[in-house]
């Protein structure tokens, strides 16, 4: 790597100049390559303007070469040549441009006295998946009339960029809060006798929770760390005289069908008497609206230690 070095009554020429910002755009974009993640930065929401077309609001994305895309104004984008019960993906670009207002001529020579960093916004019948020059914003459902009916924006369309302590592993003691056996009626959920009833829990301390022969239940929320766009794998830790059940829960809301989210990621069983389980999760995706749960169910003697969540 050279930089420029300036020295008195150094002759300087264009390339000299052409070097010195060539050297600050690389090392800039290196740097959003290497502790950012690419994507959506911050704003660029999609919002419908009315049946046929969409507007896409102000904000500033990072493509996969650590390209600023910034688009300082709102944009309205006309979707009524799209066939009916169809569906585009609206994505953004960096792009570089000529704007004739700084075209020059001085002395018999003449040029272009400024570069002009376009946000380049299209709309595109399939996702580009493979497209990693381009940052996917939403993707458009349009109904039966033609009319705009739904705007996706969740983290299997876009793509948020994030600084990289959101990626790796999130580890934490396990800390349950106790449940007592669920009636729906006069029926126990999990059948067990009415003398355990009030012993069918865990006893947490500093570092671990524990249960004696008669078992426990317990639930715990595992925190997403901000900018987090999924969970791609679990760990746990103990020691059990027979069983122990693990199910890891996506909760929060669900923006595209307008309801609650509770979707199952994780329903494993693990035997002792130790155990340290590391499982690799597939379908974690994450957005604004979701977080996590964790239910552990120990069939008899049981010590729990450590929980763990890894994130990207």
């Amino acid at each position: 790597m050279k930089r420029l070095n300036y020295f008195t009554h150094q002759l300087l020429r264009e390339q000299d100049f052409k070097a010195e910002q060539a050297y600050q755009i690389a090392m800039r974009r290196r740097h959003n390559r290497l502790f950012h993640s690419w994507g959506v930065a911050e704003g660029l929401d999609v919002q419908k303007k009315d049946d046929r077309s969409i507007i896409i609001n102000p904000g500033t994305a990072i493509d996969n070469e650590g390209k600023e895309i910034v688009l300082e104004s709102s944009v309205v984008r006309d979707l009524s040549t799209f066939n009916r019960n169809s569906e585009t993906y609206v994505t953004i670009g960096y792009h570089e441009s000529w704007d004739e207002e700084d075209h020059q001529t001085t002395g018999g020579v003449e040029g272009y006295s400024r570069v002009t960093e376009v946000p380049e916004i299209l709309e595109r019948r399939h996702q580009p998946r493979n497209d990693v020059s381009v940052v996917t914003l939403a993707r458009v459902q349009l109904n039966e009339l033609g009319h705009v009916h739904y705007i996706d924006m969740g983290s299997s369309v876009r793509k948020l960029a994030a600084t990289s302590p959101a990626a790796g592993w999130l580890r934490m003691p396990f800390k349950p809060i106790p449940l007592n056996p669920v009636r729906i009626g006069k029926k126990l959920v999990r059948v067990i006798s009415q003398e355990q009833a009030e012993e069918y829990e865990f006893v947490v301390d500093e570092a671990t929770a524990y249960c004696d022969e008669g078992g426990a239940r317990g639930s715990m929320e595992i925190p997403v760390p901000p900018g987090a766009g999924k969970i791609v794998g679990f760990r746990i830790a103990g020691t059990t005289s027979k069983n122990v059940t693990v199910h890891v829960y996506k909760t929060g809301w669900n923006m595209r069908e307008n309801r609650g989210e509770r979707a199952q990621l994780l329903n494993r069983t693990i035997p002792g008497p130790t155990f340290h389980d590391d499982v690799s999760i597939s379908e974690g995706h994450l957005d604004e609206f979701h977080t996590l749960a964790l239910a552990v169910i120990a069939e008899g003697e049981s010590a729990i230690w450590l929980v763990a969540a890894k994130f990207e």
